[in-house]
């Protein structure tokens, strides 16, 4: 049975967090927080005080006001580069701690192509982000939001598995996330 260090288990459950992180400023960007709806709510309530301001207008307010929720979208990004970088750093010094468990091997193929979509989705965050993209700026957010996703649904794929590890013969894996025991 696998052994999780505590550098792992650390990265782990700050990797976590951090996605979580993300997947709530993006779900709040898309819905309540989206600028139209928001522009929409100022409108509506500056005529409801005898101002009328334009369509325009009201999607500048709404980007400001939800300016502060992006800034935490970014840092929280940053993070995630920074945190792919120390588990490369940790993957370099003692290799990735997989099984030989043969039915493993295939789960750990996945864990790979999940760094390199990291990766892919960190450097073209830290692109648009950096304001490196020129012309390509609209194909780069498009691939940074399909990764994005797709790594929101590897996360929920990834829960699913814990649950079913749990109940078979890989029991105690999350105990051994948790305190290493």
């Amino acid at each position: 049975m696998r052994h999780f260090s505590p550098s792992f288990r650390a990265w782990h459950w700050l990797n976590a967090i951090i996605m979580f992180g993300l997947f709530i400023t993006v779900v709040l960007r898309e819905s309540v927080m989206h600028k139209a709806n928001i522009g929409a709510i100022v409108q509506t309530k500056m005529a409801e005080l005898g101002t009328i301001i334009t369509d325009e207008q009201a999607v500048v307010i709404g980007k400001a006001v939800r300016s502060p929720m992006w800034d935490w979208h970014i840092y929280l990004g940053i993070a995630v580069a920074v945190l792919l970088v120390a588990r490369l750093a940790m993957v370099l010094k003692n290799g990735f701690g997989f099984d030989d468990n043969a039915a493993m091997q295939k789960v750990y193929r996945l864990y790979k192509v999940v760094y390199v979509l990291l990766a892919v989705m960190s450097i073209s965050g830290l692109t648009l982000y950096l304001k490196f993209a020129g012309g390509a700026k609209e194909n780069i957010e498009m691939v940074h939001q399909y990764i994005g996703w797709g790594l929101f649904a590897f996360i929920a794929v990834h829960i699913v598995g814990v649950v079913l590890a749990e109940k078979s013969d890989q029991s105690g894996l999350v105990s051994r996330m948790i305190n290493g025991k």
